[in-house]
């Protein structure tokens, strides 16, 4: 009897670990970007948020779980990172969950390279004193 039931759970445990590990290795691949992905995951991001919202700088946190966000931020990072579609949609909607307020600030002050310029009614941008 005990051999049975080995044989019926073994199948069924490698499947579980399969996606455990699949899912833990795309966490631990978003954590683990280099310098230049992480840049170009932000712009990928914050390119894809200024499409899709009228007033990126409002958009808030919601806006990186918008499907059409990712899809768009994803196809960019692909091409940007060399990566196939579905990795880099992952690798997105990974790195968007972890690092959200990084991100959406970055958006917010134009940080990421092609970033989005702050939308905010009344705001200036600062002038930068020249010393001759």
């Amino acid at each position: 009897m005990k051999l049975h039931s080995l044989k019926v759970w073994a199948p069924i445990t490698a499947v579980a670990l399969f996606f455990g590990l699949h899912c833990a290795s795309a966490q631990e691949a978003a954590t683990t970007l280099s310098g230049v992905q992480q840049s170009a995951a932000k712009s990928a991001l914050c390119s894809a948020i200024a499409s899709k919202f009228p007033n990126p700088a409002a958009a808030g946190p919601s806006a990186l779980s918008d499907p059409g966000v990712l899809a768009t931020a994803g196809a960019s990072f692909a091409g940007s990172a060399q990566l196939p579609l579905p990795s880099a949609t992952e690798l997105i909607k990974t790195y968007a969950m972890q690092h959200a307020a990084d991100i959406l600030g970055s958006c917010a002050t134009g940080g990421a390279k092609g970033g989005v310029v702050p939308q905010i009614p009344g705001a200036a941008v600062p002038s930068i004193p020249s010393f001759h």
